[in-house]
């Protein structure tokens, strides 16, 4: 397909099973099925196996291969609805390792990217490190129909040098964030870290919560520094299920870019020794 200037990103911010890897798939594919029409559809974190500890301890049935349940579902859904879709699920390593991964499937069913979380987060209401174990492969960088996309994980977003290497080594210019965010100590502090590294970068990010009362309030950030007219976008309901949609415009953000030239203003000869 041709490159395009302008995607369409929807954020799926659905409620979860912990445990239940067929009816959280089926209740996603729904979701997706019910607003056609985007360009890339991003899931929350572990959307296949629901987030918390009942799935945590029963991560021998729930982690998948590469090529498993979660990736056979979304091949043939990206398929159908001619879109990316961006989903994340628990990755079964060699030697008993587990990690929490994000892939990417294209339009014709592909894998094109799949990144495994960094950053595992043990505060709050987290308890990762006891389940998974980090990533220590390079996180990808790919296409969207012209569109440099790159992936972070939840936690990963509070790290600004993983982040700032995607913006400045593989020009990235839209980022997938899925989430697990809990109401904890640390849950007002999400939103400020993904409009600092929008802002900072110059890129477009989707950052995708599950639903629920103690969970909720995905948002879309836009790069631009004075937001005057191009705010961050949430839900109307904040907390409950729906579809978050937000628009990346290569030419707006060309225009950003020359008005506010954050990256080429960057001293990184001051910076190192």
């Amino acid at each position: 397909m041709a490159s395009k200037r302008r995607i369409s990103v929807a954020g799926i911010q659905y409620l979860h099973q912990e445990g239940a890897r067929e009816a959280n798939l089926a209740q996603a594919s729904n979701f997706i099925r019910k607003h056609p029409g985007h360009d890339v559809y991003v899931l929350p974190e572990l959307a296949s196996s629901g987030y918390g500890l009942k799935a945590f301890r029963e991560l021998n049935r729930l982690a998948e291969e590469l090529d498993g349940p979660s990736f056979q579902t979304f091949s043939r859904l990206s398929q159908e609805m001619n879109s990316y879709i961006c989903y994340s699920y628990p990755r079964k390593g060699k030697q008993g390792r587990q990690f929490i991964s994000t892939a990417v499937v294209n339009r014709q069913g592909e894998r094109i990217a799949s990144y495994d979380k960094w950053h595992v987060c043990q505060n709050g209401d987290a308890y990762e490190k006891d389940y998974f174990d980090s990533g220590h492969l390079p996180n990808p960088a790919f296409s969207i129909d012209g569109i440099q996309t790159g992936l972070c994980i939840c936690y990963d977003i509070r790290f600004p040098e993983l982040v700032r290497k995607l913006a400045i080594e593989e020009n990235v210019v839209l980022l997938l964030h899925p989430g697990g965010w809990p109401r904890d100590a640390g849950f007002q502090s999400w939103h400020p870290f993904v409009y600092t590294r929008a802002i900072e970068n110059s890129m477009y990010i989707m950052s995708v919560n599950r639903a629920g009362s103690e969970n909720g309030h995905s948002v879309f950030c836009p790069p631009y520094p004075d937001f005057i007219d191009r705010h961050p976008t949430y839900l109307p309901d904040r907390e409950a299920e729906g579809v978050l949609v937000g628009i990346v415009d290569l030419d707006a953000l060309t225009h950003l870019r020359q008005t506010y030239p954050l990256l080429t203003d960057r001293r990184p000869d001051m910076y190192s020794d």
